[in-house]
């Protein structure tokens, strides 16, 4: 490896590149999930990364040097249960005698050597120590020595990191430094220090690089120049953007290649942002669907507060449904979130500890690990002390139980759709105004909230209706951006037996963006789109039109109207579809004395019912889940949870008569079949965040229908009352005298 060119590495790697019908027995396959949770040998054993994480990392400064005391870190890991570390190894500063050319060791350090001091002493302790590497940039010393390695503008002048400081020369995925620099240091350290794995931080190159290895790389693939940002078309830049997608994959293969030469149980692993990061045309080329292909367990950056200049909290179960989303990637890798620090934005303070702790137990109720990411040095000693602790809890209780929580993926018949092209197509202006994430966190709210298990579905190429068979509901919350393939797969699922929820412009674009004369899925809406949409935003109604249908037969005794806002595309009903509410003009509010009209109904339908083969979908011509959102309306929430309601029948795994503020999650072993863990998350609080003190809930009931045929026994992992429990088959009732922050159980069921 140290041998290879810059030429040949970019020529060689490859590319990686109720009272509805049910599910006819033949096909809603209810043993499924187990089916698929069969484990093989290995995984049976398990590397350590494989098993239940608990990370701590101290992120050094050059000035924590002089007084870095190994036995206190260590000390203070096994106080909070800790079972790895993640320590600066280095790449900007070094925090090891570092003998290679571009070393900048750290000039605190003196004659020590932090690298060795903390791996022989967590290693006597049997905690990992997973390296931090840091190959984004380098201080103007080390560029003046080797200035041919890093990145250039298209002015063909050294390119800087505005964002730091002081300014850092910026490297790039094909230039030597992110290359045959990195596979010297990451085999120097490994060899040296017998490191357990190392963590690639800031792995992302954003921009376009000219560099010489860039221009010639990109010329030999394409036979032309890389485009000005400015002066591109958008074809050009998403041809570069092709590009520099694969040569990211190509670096990433190396230092995978790198760190394995060493052993299948060292470690590589990397952050990547969150799923609702729209990014621009011109990105990093790297999302969590790489992370899937090249990493040995799933890291996902998940801050309680952006990184704003204005504070901005996640909502609580942010963390939670991001687990989700990393399992449904890769059910088999551990799903870990890295927390801490404030989002970067005032990191040497303490976070809100209440929130944090919630935020734990909301990782763990769906089966994801953690990583806490410290500012600065060891948290016990630092400057700022009170959270040192805050993790302590969580970390022990999976490190006391950790084999009954190895290898859980959460359960559910409920799919919530994802798909990369709609994502994409929200950078460019709509306009709607509204975000990527609008939709799908207004959806997941109605879902939470009413303690519906659900799962993602990522957008695989290989998606098939057999894929879709563990669900019994699929929702497409605002997928405008579907192939033809995608199409025919959901058809094929609803056409024998399975159910559709959909809203606004679902179908109505192809993976490229570009819009369809109608639906791609007209058919199965029932419904064609005239070309006209409308805002919607003020003084509009939905009209009850069918006052008996499950959606809205609970309101309309008292109520003609529903409410709506946001946009709403004008369709037409096609024959045989069940019309529930249809679009009502605007009703303009002044003057009071002119707010009315002749007739509420007309014929374009908000919310259509159709029979498609075997299933049936309900479509929703306008935004409930946008609206449920950003204004969270009782109706848009209503409308939504009773079709998912509707469709789920009597197999609704988990209900509860528990408020919307406790969280309910339930995920089940891999490793062992019939095994399975719920937990309950209380939100309960004041009116605003942060949170400052939990309110107790009491007398939640909880009946659950697990998969197995009885109950074989159960474990009480936390509580803090008495926990009734009783069974019949595989239905399990439980009766939760109080629940203060976070209970969960364990159950074995008879296979």
């Amino acid at each position: 490896m140290a041998k290879l060119t810059r030429r040949n590495f970019l020529q060689t790697s490859s590319i990686l590149a109720g009272g509805f019908t049910v599910f006819p027995a033949s096909f809603y396959d209810r043993d499924s999930i187990i089916k698929l949770s069969q484990p093989d040998g290995r995984r049976q054993n398990g590397y350590w990364y494989q098993k239940p994480l608990t990370i701590q990392q101290t992120v050094l400064r050059e000035i924590d040097a002089p007084d870095y005391d190994a036995e206190v870190v260590v000390n203070y890991l096994k106080e909070t249960g800790c079972n790895a570390l993640v320590i600066n190894i280095g790449g900007i500063v070094d925090f090891f005698q570092n003998p290679l050319p571009a070393a900048n060791i750290n000039r605190f350090m003196g004659d020590r050597d932090i690298l060795e001091e903390i791996t022989t002493a967590c290693h006597a302790e049997g905690i990992k120590v997973i390296g931090r590497i840091d190959f984004r940039g380098v201080e103007e010393h080390i560029f003046e020595k080797f200035p041919e390695w890093f990145s250039l503008d298209s002015d063909g002048q050294p390119a800087t990191l505005g964002y730091t400081r002081p300014e850092l020369y910026a490297s790039c995925y094909t230039g030597y430094y992110r290359n045959e620099h990195a596979v010297e240091f990451i085999r120097y350290v490994m060899e040296r220090y017998a490191i357990d794995g190392i963590w690639h931080n800031s792995i992302g190159v954003g921009g376009i690089c000219y560099c010489k290895s860039c221009r010639e790389s990109f010329g030999e693939e394409t036979g032309k120049e890389i485009p000005v940002q400015h002066e591109a078309a958008d074809a050009e830049l998403d041809e570069y953007m092709a590009w520099k997608s694969r040569v990211a994959d190509k670096n990433m293969i190396l230092m995978r290649e790198t760190v394995k030469s060493f052993g299948d149980d060292k470690v590589y692993t990397a952050e990547v942002w969150g799923k609702f990061d729209v990014t621009g045309r011109i990105n990093s080329g790297i999302d969590l669907y790489n992370a899937r292909d090249h990493f040995d367990f799933l890291v996902c950056v998940a801050f309680l507060v952006r990184n704003n200049i204005q504070a901005q909290f996640e909502d609580l179960h942010y963390a939670h449904t991001t687990i989700k989303f990393l399992k449904s990637l890769a059910p088999e890798k551990e799903a870990v979130i890295l927390f801490g620090g404030n989002g970067t934005r005032h990191r040497m303070i303490m976070e809100p500890p209440v929130d944090t702790q919630i935020w734990l137990w909301e990782i763990l109720a769906a089966g994801g690990r953690f990583w806490n990411c410290y500012f600065t040095d060891i948290p016990s000693v630092t400057h700022d002390r009170r959270n040192a602790l805050v993790h302590s809890e969580a970390y022990n209780l999976v490190k006391k139980h950790a084999s009954l929580f190895e290898q859980h993926v959460p359960v559910s018949n409920v799919g919530l759709f994802y798909s990369r092209p709609t994502r994409r197509s929200y950078r460019e202006a709509r306009e709607e105004g509204d975000s990527f994430d609008a939709s799908i966190k207004g959806l997941e709210t109605v879902l939470i909230e009413n303690h519906v298990q659900y799962n993602y579905i990522p957008d695989d190429p290989q998606i098939t209706p057999d894929s879709l068979k563990k669900y019994k509901v699929v929702l497409l919350s605002n997928i405008r951006c579907m192939s033809e393939s995608e199409i025919n797969v959901f058809k094929e699922f609803v056409r024998k037996g399975g159910h559709l929820i959909a809203t606004y412009e679902t179908s109505l674009y192809d993976e490229s963006g570009i819009e369809r004369d109608d639906f791609g899925l007209a058919d199965l809406f029932g419904v064609s789109y005239t070309g006209q949409k409308e805002n919607t935003r003020m003084d509009c109604y939905q009209f009850i039109k069918n006052r008996e249908h499950p959606l809205v037969k609970d309101d309309s005794p008292a109520t003609e109207l529903l409410f709506t806002s946001g946009y709403t595309l004008i369709c037409d009903a096609k024959r045989g579809s069940d019309i529930i509410c249809t679009h009502v003009p605007r009703i303009h509010n002044q003057p009071p004395d002119k707010s009315w009209v002749e007739e509420f109904s007309t014929e374009h339908p908000t919310i259509v019912q159709n029979r498609y083969g075997q299933g049936s979908a309900i479509y929703f011509a306008n935004q409930p889940d946008v609206v449920s959102h950003e204004i969270g309306h009782s109706d848009v929430r209503n409308l939504l949870f009773r079709s998912v309601k509707l469709f789920l029948g009597d197999e609704n795994p988990v209900v509860s008569n528990a408020p919307e503020s406790v969280h309910i999650g339930l995920t089940e072993s891999r490793k062992t079949p019939g095994e399975f863990i719920l937990s309950l998350v209380n939100t309960s609080s004041g009116p605003v965040r942060p949170v400052r003190k939990l309110i107790p809930v009491e007398n939640i009931q909880v009946n659950l229908q697990l998969y197995g045929n009885n109950l074989k026994k159960y474990e009480i992992l936390r509580s803090q009352g008495d926990c009734n429990i009783r069974s019949d088959g595989d239905r399990i009732q439980l009766e939760i005298r109080k629940l203060e922050d976070f209970c969960c159980i364990h159950f074995q069921m008879e296979a």
